[in-house]
């Protein structure tokens, strides 16, 4: 049986969720100068937070996505690979398609769990009334 490391899974994992198009996986291995596990990890997030700068989903795209499998939807949305747990604490948070619109308008590299966060703050400040 192969043993195969925690970041070779993360990597690959990575890799897919980021690398999700033909033309991005062509531009991917054209970009590659080094091909140490290190440098192609770099050039992997460098990718993915040009993606989301540049050339993030659109609004309407995303907000069809989300109401047909909300996880799917928000793992595109953040090229980060998001399971049904931090969907629950996302949707617990109050979180909804819009507001997280709304968040990465603002921010476009925002991390999930910082969403989550956000909105877990946005919550405790409305019921508190501050």
């Amino acid at each position: 049986m192969l043993d195969i490391s925690p970041e070779a899974w993360r990597i690959r994992n990575d890799m897919q969720i980021i690398l999700n198009t033909v033309e991005r996986r062509n531009e991917y291995v054209s970009r590659i100068v080094n091909v140490n596990r290190e440098s192609r990890f770099l050039l992997l997030h460098q990718m993915k937070d040009e993606y989301l700068q540049h050339d993030q989903l659109t609004d309407e795209h995303f907000m069809q996505l989300y109401s047909v499998n909300p996880v799917e939807a928000l793992t595109m949305y953040f090229l980060q690979s998001i399971d049904i747990i931090a969907y629950w604490e996302w949707r617990d948070a109050g979180g909804n398609a819009e507001k997280i619109i709304q968040y990465k308008h603002d921010e476009p590299l925002m991390p999930f769990i910082q969403a989550i966060e956000r909105a877990e703050d946005e919550a405790m400040n409305m019921a508190c009334g501050c």
